[in-house]
């Protein structure tokens, strides 16, 4: 992090003495005045840096164990702020300068356009020299002196970057051994690696599967059990080991690769040559599995020469490739490379259980149970963490002990640094230049979601990212995020949810920390970055830089009263509290409504957001105290400004400032003084009530982002246009009547982006910006099209129209030659070859295929070259799902005109179509609607033309008779294994002519099978295949057929069944979670679930009955009553329930309940006047009571095993009884009274002890009249609950 502050000071440095020399060239006369005393300053502070900066690796290296070193870089880093904001002072000087000379030639030019105007350079602009500026600098300069003098006195070593990384401490190596038993949740990321190790067909020579995550994850485990699997041991004849770790030494790996093959020592001092010669005659011929385990190489030439022997020598290589950063894995991947996922909550706790109890039941130490499961979930799933906190807790079992680890961070538990040892050595690796913004993410809380292009502002407003090559800084600061995120130091946060689980973002911009990772950043940090969450500032505030604040009115109010030291990032962020921890990107945060956990995406309707913005403030933004603005070393500030009085003109004092966020409900207007901060980069004004912009806006020349709400402003000023550093411009304004005309000085503009519910057309100025990259006007409802010369906009790359009145491409679109992006309802009738010059990203619906003249259009679309494209639809004459059209990001095209409607099928034509209409091999869901053909063309269920595909949906499809979901093609090897198919949901709806599906049993991962409407559909094979599977659903399908040993063996599956006869006696035998069947108006439920009977009837009352897929369904809305239910391993006492729909069960005629340990009684709601059937097995049921209402229906009364089952009233109500079997209820006791059975002579069948406890029916014990007041059952009740408390 010094390193950064120190090279940053030598730029600024090397930039003011060029200022100083130009300027002494010019005014040669005056060069013995302070400005040439201060350039002698600078040069001797240039030189001291410079021998300062060559030491920095080796103390960087050295601070974490010496404790001189580390008190030497903090006076080193205190003096290097120091000096960054004097020189930061004579740069504000100068840019003052620039602006006074472009006030002062307009007013001697009054008539020359401002386009004409440049700005003053600063080698013609004079620069007056701040008070006192040269005898701080001297001051500065005389205390590096000191600092580089004690140097040499702590003997710190010149060392470039490379040196210092391959010095590193590195972990243990690794061997192939392991220990499964101890291993838990990996066995789904060890299937799928063993699957794309084959993935490639064993036709290529080579395939090289990387494992890509961050230290600590489990790659090398998940290697492992793939290595030691029985079946790919089996298969290849040679399998090897090797632990790469830091040094790709080619020659060293070859001989460790021969080595690991033949089980035998090589001679080390054999030259290369030698040992490839070797290493390719061992392979010759052969399949060969090689592991190469922990690579951090970056360079192609050396893995290019590691390779050659295995590729010229074997018959197949397979090389499973363990790393951290992506550029490692492209460098030698041939296959997409496999990130794996953090530990579950059950996996963690199985591991965490594992390693800390050692055996003990964990059941026996319930203290400690809990405080361990929040100790799991503070380690977030990352398996090193937990393994080693469970085995540091392994030998204590005292409460306080486990308590004080959860209330610790990471590296204060972890003596040994076992974890952040292994984390650490990514930030060893890291370059100098990404060190200082991963540290600056420490700012933030945990479970903080970023999003990339603010926190890019972030870093650039602390000048982390300099300009270089003339290229700009968002683009350089994009870099070194992606950068860090390659080295999985940033998660995808995509999809993010709040905690009640709605999802509010969806974005690829969005990123989470693992808290491990964040503890690695607030480790090196230290005290410079502080978040405050609670109610207490802490005593080292004088030392924070970086200082990130809930906006509580306390925490603000004695921030006052604290000596903040100098800060140069202050962010106070203004939550309500059940959104605590979540950061709402720019441009979400005005969506979120006072007293509401929902947060409405900005595509949302836009005039209701800030109409409900503006009526409901949130409630917990407090007043910014103006002594505040005194902290004038400030680059960042973020606040909220709920006084109706406005900003102070203090504001101007905070010269260094770059980054400026300000929200305010009240405020109408800013103060000029803003317009005096000429070091500002980043201007966002979040303002419902803001009227209008000061009329020198115009003079921030820097300001290269402007975002600007307002519920108020109807125009802009034409000041805006002045603004020719500006980058990215966002309008939020709903009411904005008209843009600027002069939008084209704005030369350097690349992101436009325009909310208003007003404008109708945009100025022709907008087609003039040469720059421009993105036009984003979406939800401008008014907006019917745009500026004739659109496509003049060369450099154009993404064009959003979503929602708005434009319902054409303009013309002239397809002469680009450049790659499109487009969003939004667009229609192209005629062509859809337009396609091809087109870069589609996301959704694509394309209609009316049928009526398409030139099939070969549909080639020149070129699909499968597209590989952005994750959703595509194709619909011949038809709909498209209505979940599709729904999606803010799909791209509609209408492929023919209005003249072709109603073309008939041409069988030969539409298949000819699809073939040509093949996308590409990243395309995740897949919609077919109304195709024509009676065959799909090859690349359908083409486990390699569709080895991303998730989804696949096939709708109103009436010639297709074979629906091919996998194909097997063993490329010419009949032993060589496939690539498995990743189809998660599969969706069939109206193929009338469909009778067979091939592939089924192959789809180890689908998760949901839905088929609706196939009459001729009779046989589904594989069903036991499907271990994945949680949801079937089967409609109106009555000659489908399912053998009775083609049992599913997902436990936690659902199954809907309707109208399929041939498929009842196929559910009934299945154990399912919850499963329905239907037929006509009858309906079966069994379930092992209350909560989901429960479920199936509230959704049955409350809306028609409609299939799932949001297609109307042709039944009648009146829907099936239920007439039997089964229940079986249930957890949830039935007396729990509150059965308040007793019409719920008013025709049910058979109810089976089974293995239901918690049941004392069955409650007379399922106890109905239709009940034919009674089957209790394996219960814990106490007692029974039938009633008179049972009696003309009950046939048959089973209860089987039952040991707590005592009393059994009623009998003599069935009058209609056939079957009555009472078996395993040992303490049943029957009385007299009891025991009277209808005389209709019923089969009866009583087992064992119950003999010798009834009393027959002629027996001379005297039968006395009883009244029943629920006294006993009341009894068996309490005696229940009593044992269900005493396990408890």
């Amino acid at each position: 992090m010094a390193n950064t502050v120190v090279s940053s000071i030598r730029s600024k440095a090397s930039q003011i003495l060029g200022s100083f020399q130009r300027w002494a060239v010019l005014s040669p006369s005056s060069s013995s005045d302070a400005r040439s005393k201060i350039l002698k300053d600078l040069k001797k502070l240039e030189r001291t840096l410079t021998r300062i900066q060559a030491v920095l690796y080796d103390a960087e290296d050295r601070e974490i164990r010496e404790k001189a070193i580390n008190l030497w870089l903090k006076e080193l880093k205190e003096v290097a702020y120091e000096a960054e904001d004097v020189l930061d002072e004579y740069h504000y000087e100068e840019l003052q300068a620039q602006v006074e000379g472009r006030a002062s030639r307009k007013r001697k030019r009054a008539e020359v356009d401002d386009e004409e105007e440049v700005s003053g350079s600063p080698s013609t602009i004079v620069v007056s020299i701040p008070d006192g500026m040269g005898d701080r600098i001297r001051e500065i300069r005389e205390r590096f002196d000191e600092i580089s003098e004690d140097r040499e006195r702590l003997r710190l070593r010149e060392e470039d970057e490379e040196r210092r990384v391959l010095g590193a401490v590195y972990p243990a190596p690794t061997s192939h051994m392991v220990e499964e038993w101890s291993i838990y949740g990996r066995e789904q990321d060890k299937q799928k690696v063993i699957d794309l190790l084959f993935s490639e067909g064993m036709g290529n020579v080579i395939s090289v599967i990387p494992i890509v995550g961050k230290g600590g994850l489990g790659k090398t485990t998940i290697a492992q059990l793939v290595y030691n699997d029985s079946k790919v041991k089996e298969y290849f004849d040679l399998t090897g080991w090797v632990c790469v770790s830091d040094d790709f030494d080619v020659t060293k790996l070859t001989k460790d690769i021969i080595e690991s093959f033949t089980q035998q020592s090589c001679d080390r001092r054999t030259q290369l040559s030698i040992l490839q010669n070797t290493l390719e005659a061992n392979v010759k011929g052969k399949k060969v599995l090689l592991v190469l385990d922990d690579v951090w190489n970056e360079q192609r030439s050396l893995w290019e020469s590691l390779k050659r022997p295995l590729v010229l020598g074997a018959g197949t290589v397979r090389i499973i490739v363990t790393c951290r950063n992506v550029s490692v894995a492209e460098i030698m991947q041939t296959v997409h490379p496999y990130h794996p996922g953090y530990l579950s909550e059950d996996e963690s706790w199985l591991l965490f259980k594992h390693y800390a109890f050692d055996g003990r039941d964990s059941e026996e130490q319930s203290q400690l149970t809990d405080v361990g499961e929040q100790i799991v979930e503070k380690c977030s799933g990352l398996p090193l963490a937990i393994k080693t906190i469970g085995s540091l807790l392994r030998e204590t079992t005292d409460e306080d002990s486990w308590k004080d680890v959860l209330q610790s961070d990471l590296w204060e538990v972890d003596r040994n640094n076992e974890t952040l040892a292994a984390l650490r050595i990514s930030y060893i690796r890291m370059p100098a230049y990404l060190k200082p913004c991963f540290v600056y993410c420490s700012m933030f809380p945990k479970d903080y979601v970023f999003e990339k292009d603010v926190l890019v502002r972030l870093w650039m407003a602390q000048g982390y990212i300099p300009l270089r090559d003339r290229r700009r800084m968002e683009e350089i600061g994009n870099e070194y995020f992606i950068d860090l995120q390659r080295r999985s130091f940033f998660d995808s946060g995509r999809p993010f949810y709040i905690e009640t689980k709605r999802l509010i973002l969806d974005s690829d911009e969005i990123f989470k920390m693992h808290d491990l990772i964040h503890d690695l950043a607030k480790s090196i940090a230290g005290n410079e970055c502080c978040t405050i969450m609670g109610r207490k500032l802490p005593s080292f505030l004088s030392m924070v830089r970086h200082l990130y604040m809930e906006n509580k009115k306390e925490l603000v109010k004695s921030l006052c009263s604290h000596n903040l030291g100098a800060p140069r990032t202050l962010l106070l962020e203004g939550w309500d509290q059940r959104n605590k921890r979540i950061m709402v990107p720019e441009h979400y945060a005005r969506t979120l409504v006072s007293g509401r956990t929902k947060l409405v995406d900005r595509t949302a309707k836009f005039h209701r957001i800030f109409h409900r913005a503006t009526k409901f403030p949130p409630p917990l933004r407090t007043q910014f105290p103006p002594p505040l603005l005194g902290t004038r070393c400030l680059r960042t500030l973020q606040i909220d400004w709920e006084s109706e009085e406005e900003l102070p003109d203090s504001i101007d004092n905070l010269k260094h400032l770059r980054y400026l966020h300000i929200r305010s409900h009240c405020i109408k207007r800013l103060p000029k003084s803003v317009c005096l901060l000429y070091h500002l980069q980043t201007l966002i004004l979040d303002g419902s009530l803001l009227e209008e912009l000061p009329d020198g806006l115009g003079n921030l020349i820097e300001l290269r982002y402007f975002e600007l709400h307002s519920y108020v402003i109807k125009r802009l000023p034409e000041l805006v246009c002045r603004l020719h550093n500006l980058r990215t411009l966002k309008l939020f304004c709903p009411h904005l009547v008209e843009l600027p005309y002069g939008l084209s000085r704005l030369t350097n503009l690349q992101y436009f982006e325009l909310r208003s519910n007003v404008v109708k057309t945009l100025p022709g100025s907008i087609c003039q910006l040469p720059n421009l990259q993105i036009l984003d006007i979406g939800l401008c409802k008014n907006l019917v099209e745009l500026p004739s010369g659109i496509a003049s906009l060369a450099n154009l790359r993404f064009l959003n129209t979503a929602r708005t009145g434009i319902q054409c491409l303009p013309v002239g679109i397809e002469k680009l030659t450049i790659p499109w992006i487009l969003h939004g309802q667009e229609i192209v009738r005629g062509r859809i070859g337009l396609l091809k010059g087109l870069h589609i990203q996301g959704t694509i619906l394309i209609s009316g295929l049928r009526n398409l003249v030139n099939i070969e259009d549909a080639r020149d679309a070129n699909l499968k070259c597209k590989h952005k494209i994750e959703r595509l639809s194709l619909a011949w004459n038809g709909q498209h799902d209505h979940l599709l059209l729904c999606l803010r990001d799909a791209l509609h095209i209408e492929a023919s005109p209005e003249e072709n409607k109603g073309v008939p099928i041409d069988e030969q034509k539409e298949e000819a179509m699809l073939e040509y209409l093949q996308p590409h091999t990243n395309l995740k869901n897949l919609h077919i609607v109304g195709y024509g053909g009676s065959q799909f063309p090859n690349w359908v269920g083409n486990p390699f033309s569709c080895a991303s595909l998730k989804e696949v949906s096939i709708n109103g499809c009436e010639n297709i008779r074979s629906l091919p979901l996998y194909i097997h093609n063993s490329l010419g090897k009949l032993d060589a294994p496939m690539p498995q198919s990743v189809l998660e949901r599969v969706h069939i709806l109206s193929c009338r002519q469909l009778t067979s599906m091939v592939g089924l049993h192959t789809l180890r991962w689908l998760q949901y099978l839905r088929i609706y409407d196939c009459p001729q559909l009779t046989l589904l094979s594989g069903m036991k295949n499907l271990t994945s599977l949680r949801q079937l659903i089967i409609k109106n399908c009555p000659n489908l057929k399912i053998m009775a040993e083609d049992q599913l063996s997902s436990m936690h599956c659902s199954a809907s069944l309707v109208d399929c006869p041939g498929l009842v006696n196929w559910c009934r035998i299945q154990r399912f979670d919850f499963i329905k069947v239907v037929s006509g108006n009858k309906m079966t439920i069994i379930s092992n679930t209350w909560e989901r009977i429960k479920d199936e009837f509230d959704r049955s009352i409350s809306m028609e009955h409609r299939d799932p897929m949001g297609y109307s369904s042709s039944r009648s809305t009146n829907g099936p009553v239920l007439e039997e239910l089964k229940i079986w391993s249930c957890e949830l006492p039935v007396w729990c329930l509150k059965w308040d729909r007793p019409s719920w069960f008013e025709s049910l005629r058979r109810l089976v309940i089974k293995d239901c340990c918690a049941m004392p009684f069955l409650p007379d709601v399922l106890l109905a006047y239709t009940l034919k059937s009674l089957v209790v097995d394996s219960c814990d049921l106490g007692s029974l009571k039938l009633t008179p209402k049972n009696r003309d229906a009950l046939e048959e009364l089973q209860i089987v095993n039952c040991p707590k089952f005592v009393r059994l009233q009623g009998l003599k109500h069935l009058i209609f009884l056939k079957l009555l079997r009472i078996k395993q209820c040992p303490q049943l006791q029957l009385s007299q009274d009891d025991w009277l059975l209808p005389s209709t002579h019923p089969h009866v069948e009583i087992e064992g002890v119950l003999e010798t406890k009834f009393y027959p029916p002629h027996s001379d014990t005297e039968n006395k009249e009883t009244i029943d007041d629920g006294t006993q059952e009341k009894q068996v009740m309490k005696r229940w609950v009593g044992e269900q408390q005493s396990q408890l």
